[in-house]
């Protein structure tokens, strides 16, 4: 018993019947005029000639004699590759409406929690509502790993959302690299979460930002080159899972985020080694590089090295990675 197949036609490459008609009739009979055409393929004869200007624009077809009155179609292999040419223009087109589609998506607020990753445009207009969208919809805890570069940048840009999560009884825990204790407002943020009762911990080499919600949503860079460029969210997904369990790993690896300076109505005045020994304790077990130890704290490299000096002798440690696990251990408070 025989089979016969659909013959294929040219309609996936965006060539019309009446078209394709045209150039099949040219392949086998070339040098052809516009009449003849129009009686081999049962069309109208200004229909004909309109398409085959068409098609000569195209590149699909050409004319040749003095009045170009014969017709050839161009070889298989050029006019296929021609027609993809266009529709691969034509995909490209279509792609840019995205961005917009997006924007349209964040401000509705109409994301749901399925089973899928939506890419966020690169500003700050599109990623501020995926931000805030993630506080909103947190209802037993929401992580964060914070490192610039930021689009959406001010610290207290969601304090409104994170006021009403807390409210909500959403348990917050951030991570920080050491360097973000240099920016302007970020000291004073950092104290005012720990203040409300936020979790906040140091780790020197956090690999990308990251905001996850009750394991039902996260932001992450779309790519680790670009950290100001389009965001990516995930849905309740396996990588949204693996994500959670890398954040538990670095928490475990991060200390405790201390205040800068001992506590108001402390008894007891203060040398300058014991003025800012609990940041020195945070940079010094977070990992922090000496360069940015010595500018988050406002001393020379020489004067921080003394400091460190001092109190690996008070905590008998033998190594700086000693002495920076030990004060961690003697010095902080559990969260």
């Amino acid at each position: 018993m025989s089979h016969t197949s659909a013959p294929m036609t040219m309609a996936a490459l965006g060539l019309a019947a009446p078209a394709e008609a045209l150039y099949r009739a040219l392949l086998r009979g070339p040098a052809a005029s516009p009449e003849a055409l129009a009686e081999r393929c049962a069309q109208p004869l200004p229909e004909v000639q309109a398409l085959l200007g068409q098609m000569k624009a195209r590149g699909l077809v050409r004319s040749e004699g003095p009045e170009g009155l014969a017709w050839f179609a161009t070889a298989p292999e050029v006019a296929v590759e021609l027609l993809l040419m266009e529709r691969q223009v034509e995909l490209n087109q279509a792609r840019q409406v995205l961005p917009e589609l997006q924007r349209d998506l964040m401000r509705g607020g109409a994301i749901a929690d399925a089973d899928a990753l939506q890419i966020i445009p690169a500003d700050a207009e599109s990623q501020l509502p995926a931000y805030l969208q993630m506080h909103q919809m947190a209802r037993q805890e929401l992580l964060s790993m914070l490192c610039p570069p930021f689009i959406v940048s001010a610290p207290d840009a969601m304090e409104a959302a994170r006021e009403q999560a807390r409210q909500r009884g959403v348990r917050y825990r951030t991570l920080v690299v050491p360097e973000l204790l240099q920016w302007p407002g970020w000291p004073q943020a950092v104290r005012q979460a720990r203040a409300v009762g936020d979790e906040v911990r140091v780790h020197a080499a956090l690999p990308f930002k990251m905001v996850l919600a009750d394991r039902r949503a996260g932001l992450i860079p779309l790519r680790l080159e670009d950290p100001t460029g389009p965001a990516l969210r995930l849905g309740p997904t396996a990588a949204l899972e693996a994500l959670w369990q890398l954040f538990e790993v670095l928490w475990a690896q991060a200390v405790p985020a201390l205040e800068a300076e001992p506590p108001e109505g402390a008894s007891g005045a203060a040398d300058p080694v014991d003025k800012d020994l609990h940041a020195l304790v945070t940079l010094l077990a977070a990992g922090t590089n000496d360069k940015q130890m010595a500018g988050i704290l406002g001393i020379s490299e020489r004067t921080l090295l003394r400091r460190i000096h001092a109190l690996s002798t008070q905590l008998n440690a033998r190594s700086r990675f000693q002495c920076g696990w030990l004060a961690a251990r003697h010095f902080s408070a559990p969260d």
